[in-house]
């Protein structure tokens, strides 16, 4: 078993552009959606906020969303690296 630095490096890089990617795109995208939901809800008069159920709900879908928006584009930024880099 190896631990050199060189073997570790690729998944460090990897690590790091998911994470500014959440970051980045993931928990605002996520923000602007549970706003949107929530919003959408109040103007529809369903009286959302008052059931902690929905609200998680909500929360959670945004956060699929989200995560999802990061997801693509890490992989975007890491597909763009690794063809630099060969």
């Amino acid at each position: 078993m190896s631990t050199s630095t060189h073997s570790r490096r690729p998944l460090a890089i990897a690590g790091l552009t998911y994470f500014g990617a959440v970051l980045v795109v993931g928990l605002p995208l996520m923000y602007a959606v549970y706003v949107f939901f929530v919003d959408t809800a109040i103007l529809f008069n369903l009286n959302l906020g008052a059931a902690f159920l929905w609200q998680i709900l909500l929360l959670a879908v945004a956060f699929l969303i989200g995560i999802s928006a990061a997801g693509k584009v890490a992989d975007y930024v890491l597909k763009k690296f690794s063809k630099k880099v060969e």
